[in-house]
């Protein structure tokens, strides 16, 4: 028997709206530290997709532990290259595989 794990997207609501769309559990909320608590005491849910504006809510201690968690993993969206750069190393911690690698 496998383990099914949920992936959730919290933030604002612009931020969710496309989650939502595509059939992915939303939590909008003005208070993510609170969300954040109890997405870490579900012991289904295995992933929690953000935005970097949510991220930048939480105490500094608390978002440390939220970004070196592998379960459930948080995954923070961003344009900029360093968050593209922890998102590949956070990959790489998961699964062991860089899919970035021009390797083949």
């Amino acid at each position: 028997m496998t383990e099914e794990f949920k992936i959730i997207a919290i933030g604002g609501s612009e931020f969710t709206l496309g989650f939502r769309l595509a059939g992915v559990d939303t939590i909008e909320t003005e208070n993510p530290k609170e969300e954040f608590e109890k997405a870490f005491e579900n012991p289904n849910i295995g992933i929690i997709i953000t935005d970097e504006s949510t991220l930048e809510q939480l105490p500094e201690h608390f978002r440390e532990d939220a970004e070196s968690r592998v379960k459930p993993v948080t995954v923070a969206l961003s344009t900029t290259a360093a968050a593209q750069e922890t998102l590949r190393k956070k990959i790489i911690k998961s699964i062991g595989v860089d899919l970035w690698s021009k390797e083949k």
